[in-house]
């Protein structure tokens, strides 16, 4: 058994398909290319495959992470010339290695992402006082996310009425590691955000804006807001380093 660990990018038209669909994406890719990957046991095998994370709709990045189960040892250039030349314009691996058949999963090892993320201002502001806002908002020791957990439905497709929503509370402060200003041209603006990602703490990058929508003055247009992941890292020897880092 050998396992693959890989880096690549989801661009283009590509950042439009579910994760499920990259999912599926990807199978194809190993059969079309002749791919000696592992399938798992069972009435319904299915390839031996997993991501670090999944991206939202809509998000681009540079550094998605993936790890293949192979029967039989490939040649690494091999390995990703012969998946390249048959996954779709958008996806791209850039980099691949083999690692340890028992090394930890990405999602085990993941702690932060990095974004960029592409907002406009509704109306001008100068470059000084959005920092001044931002310091503001990092200073805070509480930003709280409050989010509607629905209950499930009984028999029927009925809930009864002691049934109500729960809602939960979140301080997503300690998950935000770095909010800074990347770029302000005009009324468009760019920020640079590192927040914790992971099966231990995941901040998306849009409920930071939202947030900064409601909690400072900066006269965000929520409509134009893009985002793009630019790395993802683990914690080794007490500095974060990228998934591919040993």
């Amino acid at each position: 058994m050998f396992k693959m660990r890989s880096r690549f990018t989801k661009t283009g038209d590509l950042v439009f398909i579910s994760h499920l669909d990259l999912v599926r994406v990807f199978e194809r890719a190993m059969r079309r290319a002749n791919i000696p990957i592992s399938y798992s046991q069972g009435f319904n095998p299915h390839p031996i495959m997993a991501f670090a994370t999944a991206l939202g709709i809509g998000v681009s990045s540079e550094a998605e992470y993936i790890d293949i189960q192979l029967d039989e040892e490939i040649d690494v250039n091999e390995f990703i010339s012969r998946l390249n030349a048959v996954l779709p314009e958008g996806l791209k691996l850039l980099k691949s290695q083999y690692v340890a058949p028992k090394a930890e999963s990405l999602m085990a090892i993941l702690k932060r992402s990095i974004y960029i993320v592409k907002v406009d201002l509704e109306t001008p502001m100068e470059e000084d006082a959005v920092r001044a806002q931002l310091s503001d908002f990092i200073k805070k020791e509480e930003i709280i996310e409050v989010k509607e957990k629905k209950k499930k439905k009984g028999k029927g497709g009925f809930r009864r009425d002691r049934d109500k929503n729960k809602v939960q509370e979140t301080n997503i402060r300690p998950l935000i590691h770095e909010l800074i200003i990347f770029s302000l041209n005009g009324q468009e603006m760019l920020l640079k955000m590192n927040l914790a990602a992971g099966s231990v703490g995941n901040l998306k990058p849009e409920i930071v804006v939202k947030h900064l929508k409601e909690l400072t003055e900066i006269p965000l247009n929520l409509e134009s807001v893009r985002i793009s992941r630019l790395e993802s890292l683990k914690e080794h020897n007490g500095q974060f380093v990228t998934l591919m880092e040993e």
